[in-house]
């Protein structure tokens, strides 16, 4: 099982599709390769006995038809409803569909009628949108979207095919009714819509299956990004060996707090530890101790010299001295902003002989001096929101919003760091030029404090062992799985960051065993 999938638009899907025509592979044969797959991720994940199909006259509908034979083969109960003559059918989908009423002419009702569509739905155990996929760009015609409403209507679990229909694949805006799928089984590649909200609301489960086109056409799609599945962020978790210890699970440093915001220190130190540090340093400033002893009893102190509640150039050296037991130093969250505090700041990450996440008013400390974030001999992960980046590129917060993934590969490739660029969907950028867009999360993560928390599971990633540019991509993934946890029981809106905290034991369990996760077939990269 692959550990990540691409993510492209639906004019390069339809660009790779032609591309491996030309190379040799006919289209049906493409067809069948994803429409099996497909049938064998939605059996293994409804195990349906009466399934009804809708069925379209595009691609998508020859998609629909393959699942449906394939249904038929393994002796389950299985419909099809295509709403006009199967003559109108062209190409592969019409050998799609040939292929089917070869073998059970009783399985398609053509053309069918929403009269017909209802009587059907009343009994079914899963209903399969494949009516429209990636290539709709418009709103659907009223016959179509009297479909929707029907299929939104019925009691069944839906599964749509690559995209719900009646919505555009390379947004996440709605453009009109679309089906809410409970999952959808996207076609080898990821599109925006199954990241962005609100469209992915829609896209219920998103699962993925593989195409049958060759390594050397996957190996020149011009991918969005990249995002990682389930088994990749089980396999990219530090191990912890049986017979370890809080000395072999590696030592976070955390430089952050003060006056008013020793919160943002207190869920930096429990990101760090619920993602399995064994000691976690907190050096803040003195006047903050008895509070943050009081509750923070986990994490051993370091009071730091402070004036006002803030960290003062004093404190340097004794930071200095402190780095040397840790493995990963993590600064910024709730430190306050000051020319003071920025002296510390940059003092410290230019003497950092160990990774270094940057968060929140550590990334001002470079504001005028962004040469100075650029990666030496041991890496650098920065975490800016859209805010932060905007004030330390000097560009407005619209501008990152209009090309967030593209700004972070080429602000991480130009510093030669790490980039988390926080938002819908969080964009991490690799020094390589890689991007990963995180898949999880919502609204919840919305609440200051959130953001400390993540600075934090990325630190103490870092701590146990994993790669600091794939401890980032994973943090955000355990990060946003946490708030999608609890968000299917609870508001979003009232889901605090300490609600997270204390959700993260259950979501790194998910994450780190096979039968608790979620069923998901991943297709090769």
């Amino acid at each position: 099982m692959n550990e990540t999938a691409l993510v492209v638009t639906s004019e390069e899907q339809r660009r790779v599709d032609r591309r491996a025509e030309a190379a040799g592979t006919p289209s049906i044969q493409l067809m069948e390769s994803a429409g099996n797959a497909a049938a064998a991720i939605l059996e293994a994940r409804f195990h349906p006995q009466r399934t009804v199909i809708i069925a379209g006259r595009g691609g998508n509908g020859g998609d629909a038809f393959v699942v449906a034979r394939a249904f038929r083969r393994r002796g389950l109960a299985v419909v099809v409803h295509h709403f006009a003559p199967p003559g109108n059918l062209t190409g592969a989908t019409r050998q799609a569909a040939d292929a089917l009423l070869g073998e059970a002419p009783d399985a398609v009702v053509a053309p069918s009628s929403v009269a017909r569509l209802d009587n059907a739905l009343r009994d079914a155990e899963l209903i399969i949108d494949g009516l429209y996929g990636s290539g709709l760009a418009r709103p659907l015609s009223a016959a179509d979207a009297s479909i929707v409403r029907r299929i939104n209507a019925a009691a069944a679990p839906t599964a749509s095919l690559d995209v719900p229909s009646g919505l555009s694949a390379d947004t996440g805006r709605l453009i009109g009714p679309a089906v809410a799928a409970t999952a959808t089984v996207a076609m080898q590649f990821l599109k925006p819509v199954h990241l962005e909200r609100p469209g992915r609301a829609l896209c219920g489960e998103v699962l993925v299956a593989p195409v049958a086109y060759g390594s050397d056409i996957l190996a020149e799609v011009r991918a969005l990004g990249r995002v990682l599945l389930p088994a990749g962020a089980r396999s990219w978790l530090p191990h912890r060996a049986a017979n370890g210890h809080k000395g072999t699970f590696g030592r976070v440093l955390v430089v952050a707090g003060s006056a008013g915001l020793s919160g943002a220190a207190i869920l930096c130190c429990r990101g760090a530890l619920r993602a399995g540090a064994g000691l976690v340093f907190l050096a803040a400033p003195r006047s903050l101790s008895p509070v943050l002893e009081i509750s923070l009893p986990e994490a051993i102190n370091i009071p730091l010299t402070d004036r006002g509640g803030r960290i003062t150039p004093r404190a340097t050296r004794h930071l200095r001295t402190a780095m040397r037991q840790a493995d990963v130093l993590a600064i910024g969250p709730g430190l306050s902003r000051g020319e003071g505090v920025f002296r510390v700041v940059r003092s410290v990450v230019r003497a950092a002989s160990v990774p270094v996440v940057i968060d929140a008013d550590a990334l001002l400390a470079f504001r005028a001096q962004r040469d100075l974030l650029r990666g030496g001999s041991f890496p650098r992960v920065l975490t800016p929101h859209p805010g932060e980046l905007s004030r330390l590129l000097d560009r407005s917060v619209e501008e990152i919003a209009i090309q967030r993934a593209e700004l972070a590969r080429q602000i991480a490739k130009d510093l030669g760091v790490t980039l988390l660029l926080k938002g819908h969907p969080t964009a991490v950028a690799w020094e390589s030029g890689e991007v990963y867009l995180n898949p999880t999360g919502n609204t919840a993560l919305g609440t200051g404090g959130s953001g400390d928390l993540l600075t934090g599971i990325i630190a103490g990633l870092i701590a146990g062992g994993a790669v600091p540019s794939r401890a980032a991509v994973l943090a955000a993934y355990v990060h946003g799985l946490a708030a999608d946890r609890l968000a299917a029981g609870q508001a979003e809106r009232s889901i605090l960051p300490t609600d997270l905290d204390r959700e993260l034991p259950a979501t790194f369990r998910q994450v780190e065993s096979p039968a608790a996760g979620p069923r998901q077939e991943e297709a090769p990269t």
